[in-house]
């Protein structure tokens, strides 16, 4: 049953819907084959991109995700590294 606050509640979901819409195509890149390729050209830089992305879309705590860059910040540093790159 909607109380008072429903109508107000949908119209400012929607609101803030539309603004994260446009923030995120505002700094959403296009990645295709060329920009991947030249952007982690080797097989290995590939691998540690697959890796850290499982990693980020993992069902975890924010701790393991953590704790996983701490492992591995060689490789996945790297990647976060040349990735931040693209975006500024």
């Amino acid at each position: 049953m909607p109380n008072r606050f429903t109508e107000a509640a949908r119209l400012a979901r929607e609101a803030t819907n539309k603004e994260l819409t446009d923030e995120i195509a505002a700094v959403s890149i296009n990645l295709n084959r060329d920009k991947i390729q030249a952007l982690l050209p080797t097989k290995r830089e590939k691998q540690d991109f697959i890796e850290l992305m499982a990693q980020v879309e993992a069902d975890t705590a924010m701790d393991e995700k953590i704790a996983y860059l701490q492992e591995n910040i060689q490789s996945a540093g790297l990647i976060v590294i040349k990735l931040l790159k693209l975006l500024m």
